[in-house]
């Protein structure tokens, strides 16, 4: 059986999925399908992802395995998240919090990851401190 191919060999845009068959009864349902986040990583996502996963996410024993380092293990975490995030879809409009405060509450509370506060706080740039008078 050919491997599962997601884009389009003349003009690189994602395939549509439009029918499925049973092996086994032969019948074909067709329609538009949304196909799995993992049906559009690449060999080599693959291939670190299913040693991710059996390294039991130990990205240690992966730079040993790959005889690559941490840094490269890393950025091809990366990659993987980013391939992942990307088939999510739009991301609902959420208001940005423009203040100091505002964005530490926000993480505080569980609301925002820590990397997107920090990015953040470095476009309000550097915080003014200022002495209170007793």
């Amino acid at each position: 059986m050919a491997a599962y191919i997601s884009t389009c060999p003349s003009c690189r845009h994602a395939l549509d999925v439009t029918e499925l068959t049973c092996p086994h009864c032969h019948i074909q349902i067709r329609g538009r399908f949304e196909g799995h986040p993992s049906l559009s990583l690449t060999d080599d996502q693959l291939s670190f992802l299913r040693l991710f996963v059996l390294s039991r996410g130990n990205l240690r024993e992966i730079e040993r395995i790959l005889g690559i380092s941490y840094p490269t293990v890393r950025n091809k975490l990366d990659d993987l998240v980013d391939a992942f995030q990307e088939t999510e879809g739009p991301k609902p409009d959420i208001a940005e919090p423009t203040d100091r405060r505002a964005i530490l509450e926000d993480v505080a509370a569980g609301r925002m990851p820590l990397n997107d506060a920090l990015a953040r706080l470095n476009k309000l740039g550097p915080a003014r401190v200022t002495k209170e008078e007793p």
